[in-house]
């Protein structure tokens, strides 16, 4: 039998926030920038859509943007096809996503900027597709579900419950989605807003898909190390 050929959309990356968790280490430039195993933590990412054959990627820019678009440029020197999408004031995830919606296709991934995983891309766009999602969640399994958000799944994978920063749940997102454009009527008008908050948890069709793969959250001092020290060993 051939093997299915899963060709992915662009790719969505929002690096606008302010990054006021990680401050105490990293006060000089936005966290993408945050060098991680000796290059931008973008890079990793970057290099990480390229290896999984997504060609085009749209950053959300905001805060010190002007170093992100001076270091990736065009991102033709990774392989990819780099655009931006700018911000002027902190929108928050869902308001930075909708401000971009106008440059991007019916559906695309969603990549929080102080996520890192070797999570394969495929299956989850495999599964997005086939439930007809409006939004599908990479999901993991978790000891402690209180730093990031906290997931709980039916039998078919729907969402039944999205709980921000609550313990006691054994799944968790790990800030990667798959999206369609569908979503943008269930943004609220207000500024900032989130995606996690302030739509996810009111999406009549949302979806979840199980990895196998652990992520890092660099969005704090001791997610910052233990991400230097990963990708450290996963580059020797």
């Amino acid at each position: 039998m051939i093997p299915l050929i899963v060709r992915l959309p662009p790719a969505v990356i929002l690096v606008g926030g302010l990054g006021t968790r990680l401050k105490s280490v990293v006060s000089d430039r936005p966290k993408a920038m945050a060098v991680v195993a000796g290059k931008p933590f973008l890079t990793h990412q970057l290099e990480w859509l390229h290896t999984n054959e997504v060609g085009s990627v749209l950053l959300c820019v905001g805060y010190k943007g002007q170093q992100i678009v001076d270091y990736i440029g065009d991102g033709s020197h990774l392989g990819l096809v780099v655009s931006y999408s700018w911000e002027n004031t902190p929108l928050g995830t869902a308001g930075a996503l909708a401000k971009a919606m106008e440059l991007l296709p019916e559906e695309f991934l969603v990549i929080n900027g102080d996520t890192f995983t070797t999570l394969p891309l495929g299956p989850l766009w495999e599964a997005h597709h086939h439930n007809g999602a409006i939004a599908t969640l990479a999901v993991t399994t978790s000891e402690d579900s209180s730093a990031v958000g906290g997931i709980e799944l039916a039998a078919d994978g729907r969402i039944t419950s999205f709980r921000e920063k609550e313990s006691g749940a054994q799944l968790v997102s790990m800030g990667i989605y798959a999206i369609s454009r569908r979503i943008a009527t269930f943004i609220p008008k207000k500024r900032p807003c989130s995606l996690e908050n302030d739509v996810f948890p009111y999406l009549p069709s949302l979806y979840g898909h199980v990895a196998k793969e652990p992520f890092i959250d660099i969005g704090t001092p001791t997610g910052y190390l233990a991400a230097d020290v990963y990708l450290s060993r996963l580059g020797e």
